[in-house]
């Protein structure tokens, strides 16, 4: 019997998803007007895998992810940007990348720019950001928790909360998501009794149906089934899963 494989390849277009495909429908339709788009939830529910996917299949877009030396330094945050824009002879100083970052953008108008984990960041980088939009008329996606919505606030009346599309919220699957999820990335059918074990994903810092967990499981679950050299997923087996899911994280 053929051993089970999850295909990492395979993306799954959830409500979240779509819902974010909407959001870039209407960014792209506004490219050239400076606005910001805005995608949170709590973590683990595929925001940035999301991100990642629409980035990587479709042309004119950065993808940057905040780091730690971002937050002490704006600096080394033009850096990364003028590094992913291809920009040759990256510059040591923060008002020459800034230069360099709009003049690319001037030559390349229809440039969208997704900045993950945006929550870390602090006000002054925001006003790079809103300096860049301004000037530039790209946009801007940020993605992070529920705390990116009150980074949003700053600057009160004048700041990037009036420049933004509705905010994407990213909520937890659903059953029916894990049946597909299974059926697509593993090529497994799944009922519903096996899927409302596989969503039970709650700890104490997430909910049933957190995306990274049941992924997890899924992965655990075809180890267990391929140990037992059955092709099916049994609810023996996905309670072990889950298990062995939820442990990880701790």
């Amino acid at each position: 019997m053929p051993e089970l494989r999850i295909s990492h390849s395979v993306f799954i277009q959830t409500q979240n998803v779509r819902n974010v495909v909407t959001m870039m429908d209407d960014v792209g339709m506004d490219i050239g007007e400076g606005k910001f788009g805005v995608v949170y939830g709590k973590a683990g529910l595929g925001k940035s895998e999301t991100v990642k996917w629409y980035h990587a299949n479709r042309k004119n877009t950065v993808y940057l992810e905040s780091t730690a030396i971002w937050i002490t330094s704006e600096l080394e945050f033009l850096r990364d940007f003028c590094f992913e824009l291809g920009i040759e002879n990256i510059a040591h100083r923060k008002g020459r990348c800034f230069r360099d970052i709009i003049e690319y953008l001037f030559e390349h108008p229809e440039t969208i720019i997704f900045i993950d984990e945006a929550g870390r960041l602090k006000g002054g980088h925001l006003e790079l950001m809103r300096d860049i939009t301004r000037m530039t008329l790209c946009p801007i996606v940020l993605i992070g928790e529920h705390n990116l919505l009150n980074l949003l606030k700053y600057g009160g009346r004048d700041g990037i909360q009036t420049r933004t599309f509705n905010p994407v919220k990213f909520s937890p699957m659903k059953q029916s998501d894990v049946i597909i999820f299974a059926k697509e990335a593993a090529g497994v059918r799944i009922g519903a009794d096996v899927s409302a074990i596989l969503h039970k994903t709650a700890t104490k810092n997430t909910t049933d149906g957190n995306f990274r967990l049941v992924k997890r499981a899924l992965q655990y679950a075809i180890q267990y089934a391929n140990g037992k050299n059955t092709d099916r997923i049994t609810p023996e087996i996905a309670n072990m899963a889950i298990k062995s899911a939820i442990k990880w994280t701790e």
